[in-house]
């Protein structure tokens, strides 16, 4: 019988979504990070969460044939890739194997499936991280695996250049003892930098690479304000077909984290919707996925979600660029009217972990001519899928992306159309 504390031995099994291994031992099984299937293991277990045992590698006692030495020097602290003991062509495989067992109940024997292609130096362009102290003073990095401490560390690999810049800047020139964490996100003009702290910081630097610096102070009350005025607007710069289009994104405004991946997201839209008419954008955000095939077909946008700021921001940006977009606030997961969402060509779904399964239930009342959903969650999407299908609509196509290689998350992109 396995308890908290022991050291044992034993092989590990397989990836699971999140990243961590599962390992079995007397009948237990128990979830270790930075091992690699094939792995045997000496694991020292340290706790028990909702009924699953957690181990930490003691000792490699015999390397699988897949480990590779992880490129990052903190990847044993850090917590913020689990998968650095693989290449990203093994990351690629197993990433994709998620998204297909996750939506077996719904793939057909037609359905076209795109696995992952591996993309190396590919970065995150938005990142959060944390303050810490060490003996060597205060300094800003990433938590390390289930703890709040964190990790030193001298050049992240998967973030911008760039942010590493601006993360090393900032360690140089602010006093760090009354700031909680700092966030950054790079556009296509400029670096949205936001202080977590009580205390209004002292910061004034306009450039860096040639990149313009806005910086913004996020008080206790989570108001955001600007450090400096006037405002400096930045922009995120999306395909639209034959062109491009730039949207306006401000610095609590969401965009996936990796301006590639962005893109690629964005074109496949394009190319799984044909021509269209009319598009129904449910947890729209800044209108990052619509404005852009709307741009490229001159179709009208009709979108939604709870933010109020992401909608004036979808609004704005409609305006700007000359569209006919109407953009309006709803919570998604109650009640509201449905009446504008019904009949699209197009009804585009990009929700939260949680998944859409309360507007999944309703698509006999939209009835959309195709569905293009984009999940966080294979697992919430493939719940979404058995509505969809239950519904009269079938899988044409799903892609996998990997917008955070090494990491353990995974996208999923799916088209639906009637049967």
């Amino acid at each position: 019988m396995i308890t908290v504390g022991d050291t044992l031995q034993a092989r590990a099994e397989v990836i699971i979504p999140g990243g961590e291994v599962s390992v079995r031992a007397q009948g237990e099984t128990i979830l270790v990070r930075n091992a690699v299937p094939g792995d045997l293991l000496e694991i020292h277990v340290t706790d028990k969460r909702r009924g699953v045992f957690r181990g930490e590698i003691s000792r490699v006692v015999e390397a699988s044939v897949d480990r590779i030495n992880p490129p990052c020097p903190v990847a044993g602290n850090c917590g913020g890739c689990a998968m650095q003991s693989v290449s990203l062509e093994y990351q690629a495989q197993v990433k994709s194997d998620w998204v297909s067992h996750a939506f077996k109940t719904v793939i057909e024997t037609d359905t076209d499936f795109i696995t992952i292609k591996p993309e190396h130096e590919i970065y995150r362009r938005r990142v959060r991280w944390f303050v810490g102290c060490d003996d060597q003073g205060h300094f800003l990095g990433f938590y390390a695996q289930a703890t709040h401490q964190p990790v030193r560390h001298a050049n992240c690999m998967v973030v911008t250049p760039e942010l590493n810049a601006v993360r090393e800047l900032i360690e140089s020139v602010v006093s760090l003892e009354a700031v909680v964490s700092v966030q950054a996100l790079q556009l296509h003009d400029g670096i949205h930098i936001v202080f977590e702290c009580n205390a209004k910081p002292v910061v004034d630097l306009d450039e860096l690479y040639g990149l313009s610096l806005q910086w913004w102070w996020r008080d206790e009350n989570h108001i955001t304000r600007p450090l400096k005025k006037p405002v400096k607007p930045f922009h995120d710069l999306l395909p639209a077909r034959q062109s491009s289009i730039e949207l306006s994104v401000g610095p609590d405004d969401f965009v996936q984290g990796q301006h590639e991946g962005n893109q690629m997201l964005i074109c496949q839209i394009q190319e799984w919707a044909g021509p269209v008419k009319r598009i129904a954008d449910l947890f729209c955000g800044i209108g990052n996925l619509s404005l852009p095939l709307a741009a490229a077909t001159g179709a009208a946008v009709f979108g939604t979600e709870l933010n109020a700021t992401s909608v004036r921001a979808a609004s704005a940006n409609a305006k700007a660029l000359k569209l006919d977009a109407q953009f309006e606030v709803n919570n998604l997961f109650e009640s509201f009217v449905l009446e504008p969402y019904i009949g699209a060509d197009l009804l585009i779904l990009d929700p939260p972990r949680r998944g859409a399964k309360r507007i999944c239930n309703q698509i006999s009342r939209l009835l959309p001519k195709k569905i293009i959903m984009v999940s966080c969650d294979p697992a919430a999407g493939a719940r979404d899928g058995v509505l969809l299908k239950q519904q009269g609509y079938r899988l044409k196509a799903l892609r996998v992306l990997d917008l955070f290689p090494y990491a353990g998350h995974v996208e999923a992109m799916s088209l639906w159309v009637k049967s």
